[in-house]
């Protein structure tokens, strides 16, 4: 089995949600080693390891969790001591194990923490949301599915999310547009579920005009992250065909949506989410964001 003096952290997010963001912003802390010098940019997990099958089996962006065989748990046949230790292995040519904290982000971990818990016991997941009108048009951009097929996506890789947590041990859930406006407050208190000090408490830096888009390693504070694809979708809804399209959509979606703190029919509110989603409490005031 991997060596008990390591805790294993595990960043779970759709692609284009913002996840690299985060992870390079946990990595910044001296305890903590996320995968570095991989063959690809992303130094995702799920392509450096022999164990499982990564997301390209099962459709990639926008299709995986509509896959039944995508989704693993503690049932599967791949939960064993052999395999935990062989991902250690293979994760650790890309860590540095001197630290103690191993951390890893993958896209189909959203829905596959039940599976990474049994093979790591003590793993803590930080869960990362973003709007999924964002999400689903960037991943459109892709050569993805048509919009409706997206949200749906979307909204069922983050069910079964929600349906696993009474599952889960230690989850803690971010949402991009809480991180970006706040991201001094929205990492402090992920780095405290992660029993860990904020190696930059109470700094803020501020710039205007920055891509939220291309990463900055500053914690900038930014606003207005997801109003160019707002535009986009009020865009898509002119002429009558695409403007009944895009109604049907938002009627059938609506609900589900606001589920977690957003919705399609007035995207630029951030709503308290009416999901019971750890780290997103109740008493915690959504952060703004600009129309």
């Amino acid at each position: 089995m991997p060596p008990s003096d390591h805790k294993f952290v595990f960043v779970c997010g759709l692609q284009r949600s913002g996840t690299t963001m985060l992870y390079r912003y946990l990595d910044e802390h001296p305890e903590v080693s996320a995968l570095s010098g991989t063959a690809r940019d992303t130094n995702e997990g799920q392509h450096n390891q022999t164990v499982y099958p990564g997301d390209e089996w099962h459709g990639k962006g926008g299709r995986f969790a509509f896959r039944p065989e995508a989704r693993f748990t503690e049932a599967s046949p791949l939960v064993t001591p052999e395999n935990a230790q062989k991902l250690f292995e293979e994760w650790s040519r890309f860590w540095d194990t001197s630290k103690p904290y191993l951390l890893e982000k993958s896209p189909p971990n959203l829905i596959r923490m039940r599976f990474l818990q049994a093979l790591f016991p003590e793993s803590s997941f930080v869960v990362l949301l973003r709007h999924p009108i964002p999400v689903s048009l960037a991943t459109q951009r892709w050569g993805g599915d048509r919009m409706h097929r997206l949200l749906e996506h979307w909204l069922r890789a983050h069910e079964l999310f929600v349906e696993d947590l009474p599952h889960l041990r230690r989850v803690h859930t971010v949402r991009y547009e809480d991180l970006v406006a706040d991201p001094d407050g929205v990492l402090g208190r992920a780095f405290a579920f992660l029993g860990l000090e904020d190696p930059a408490a109470g700094r803020r830096e501020r710039a205007e005009g920055v891509n939220a888009d291309n990463f900055q390693a500053d914690r900038t504070l930014r606003t207005g992250v997801n109003d160019r694809y707002f535009a986009e979708w009020r865009h898509r809804k002119r002429g009558l065909v695409p403007r009944a399209y895009h109604a049907a959509i938002e009627r059938r979606f609506e609900r589900r949506v606001r589920g977690f703190g957003y919705s399609l029919r007035r995207p630029e509110e951030l709503r308290e989410p009416e999901l019971a989603l750890p780290g997103l409490a109740a008493e915690a005031a959504p952060a703004p964001v600009t129309a």
